[in-house]
């Protein structure tokens, strides 16, 4: 990409051309089962297709937009989710797409809020107050379900505040941990994440503990680079881990199945024998939607979601599916190298890095690799709270691309590598020297990060647009 011209669209219509083709032959195994055609069904898959069509002319056409990488995969993914959970049950479809909406909606917020980090930073102990606030009023209003205070009913809706507090960890992580920032910010950080992760546990949620642990970890490395020092945090949180199994009997119980499903076979180990039984039933193209049997058992769109993917839509989907969400994460990588602003780089590494291990959970837990500890698989699994933080994640990785605020980038970065050397700001010609890769002279001798380096070569930048910690170091 390094000589890659942002102003040639590329042609994402011909994706999505071959993705809505994807999902009209997949949901016609929905509205057109047993020859019958079912308008609701059909309408509810068009209302979705429509959507989809919809945010891409729109971002296209009025927002500049070019970098349609993340959002092709979360509509694929949800696509398939939708398919997934209407083919169990007619009334998860209409539930499933106003979770989908939902989710694009925050999706959308997060972009225009990420797009300015002095606002990102204003809004930094806002947030971390409200998550907690969230997770306390979990505590205080939560109903055991399924041996978790992980759901909350208002007015009839169920809601997961953990997942919510996801997005909200990352957004206050990563400006926290801003290489600028004071170690009065890293002591506040250090505060609100074992908040987060004593409140999952306090709930009995320990995937989504582990999950906020793995995260934490991701946004610390990010922040110093010490892999000893991560190290030492590691092996200290499976000390206290340890001591609270040792302590705490009930808790290693919750775990006492694993490794050990196949001698309970019609007992505990039910759902995990099952799923790996009917995965392996569905060889490489699968039995065909709607025709498995894991979708009568408990938890088959949810938790056991990438078994009933094994089953009826094949290895061979269900392998895609898993190397997306590592593509995902290389992606996230490679965006963070060229961002505007450290922020950007450690919420996009942690965003992907937290989707891989929540998908890693689900998928190896489901097939006893490691323990079974309920989480979802992200954008595949039903749920709306799952959708909406799926979404949320995806908006932290887009915001750290360049192309997203194409105008935004241009003032502030008029001599990133990712535009070409003849191009125009404002109608000022810009003209530099550039190797065989397109990367200017000067800046390929250097090895300082592109976000590093400011210039004021081709056009002025206001001070609302300079990322905060430029504008602090007095760059």
């Amino acid at each position: 990409m390094s000589n890659e011209n942002l102003n040639t669209k590329f042609k994402w219509g011909t994706i999505l051309i071959f993705v809505t083709a994807f999902q009209v032959i997949t949901s016609s195994f929905v509205f057109l089962k047993d020859g019958e055609l079912k308008l609701e069904m059909m309408s509810v898959f068009a209302g979705y297709i429509i959507v989809e069509w919809a945010y891409f002319f729109i971002a296209s056409l009025f927002c500049s937009q070019n970098n349609f990488e993340i959002e092709v995969i979360a509509f694929l993914f949800s696509g398939i989710g939708l398919v997934n959970a209407a083919s169990v049950y007619d009334d998860f479809a209409l539930k499933q797409l106003i979770s989908i909406l939902i989710g694009l909606f925050v999706f959308i917020i997060m972009l225009i809020v990420l797009r300015r980090t002095d606002i990102v930073m204003m809004l930094r102990t806002p947030v971390a107050a409200v998550a907690i606030l969230m997770l306390g009023a979990n505590l205080a209003l939560a109903k055991y379900n399924n041996g978790a205070l992980n759901w909350v009913t208002i007015a009839g809706i169920s809601l997961q505040p953990s997942e919510i507090v996801k997005l909200a960890f990352i957004f206050v992580g990563a400006s926290s941990l801003d290489k600028l920032q004071t170690g009065r910010s890293l002591t506040k950080y250090l505060i609100f994440s074992f908040t987060c992760v004593g409140a999952c546990f306090l709930m009995k949620d320990f995937g989504t503990a582990l999950i906020f642990f793995f995260t934490f970890v991701i946004i610390a490395f990010m922040r110093s680079g010490d892999v000893r020092t991560i190290a030492l945090v590691c092996v200290a949180a499976a000390l206290g881990a340890i001591m609270i199994i040792y302590f705490k009997p009930h808790v290693a119980a919750r775990f006492a199945t694993y490794r050990h499903i196949w001698e309970l076979i019609n007992e505990s180990g039910m759902q995990q024998t099952r799923t790996l039984i009917y995965s392996a039933s569905g060889g490489v193209l699968g039995l065909g939607i709607g025709n498995g049997l894991l979708r009568d058992i408990f938890a088959s769109t949810t938790d056991l979601v990438f078994g009933m993917i094994c089953e009826e839509w094949g290895m061979l989907i269900a392998l895609i599916i898993v190397i997306t969400y590592a593509l995902v994460l290389v992606f996230a990588i490679k965006v963070s190298k060229t961002t505007r602003s450290t922020f950007y780089s450690i919420a996009a590494c942690a965003a992907a890095g937290l989707m891989l291990f929540q998908a890693s959970l689900n998928i190896f837990g489901v097939t006893d690799i490691l323990p079974l500890t309920g989480v979802t698989l992200p954008f595949i699994s039903r749920g709306g709270s799952s959708m909406i933080c799926s979404w949320g994640l995806l908006a932290f990785i887009k915001s750290a691309d360049i192309r997203t605020y194409p105008g935004l980038s241009k003032t502030i970065l008029p001599d990133h590598p990712l535009y070409p050397p003849d191009v125009e700001f404002k109608g000022r010609k810009r003209t530099r020297p550039a190797n065989a890769g397109g990367i200017p002279v000067s800046r390929a001798k250097s090895k300082r990060p592109v976000y590093d380096v400011m210039t004021t070569q081709g056009a002025k930048s206001s001070a609302k647009d300079i990322p905060i910690s430029k504008r602090r170091s007095g760059r």
